[in-house]
């Protein structure tokens, strides 16, 4: 479980990690004798799919980050703009 909880220290790089990167660091957690070396593939499976996690759960923030943002600036949104674009069509359907 410590193997995890360094690689979960390695924060935003976690995000850029490709299987490369995933190998050299199992290789080298078997070189300090901290994994067995039957235990590489699943370890480097084990980071990649924490990057990508954590690479969902960073976007996931951003994102609400940026709507909030949006909404306190007062700037329309996209579904704000379809709905006054909807109220122009039944207007425009009632005036034909």
């Amino acid at each position: 479980m410590e193997i995890f909880k360094k690689a979960m220290l390695m924060g935003l790089g976690m995000m850029n990690l490709t299987k490369e990167k995933a190998e050299a660091l199992a290789e080298e957690l078997i070189k300090k004798g901290e994994i067995a070396k039957e235990e590489k593939f699943k370890i480097v499976d084990k980071l990649l799919s924490q990057a990508q996690e954590q690479e969902k759960e960073l976007m996931k923030k951003f994102s609400e980050i940026i709507k909030k943002t949006i909404t306190e600036m007062g700037i329309p949104t996209k579904e704000d703009i379809e709905k006054v674009l909807t109220k122009l069509d039944e207007i425009e359907k009632k005036i034909s």
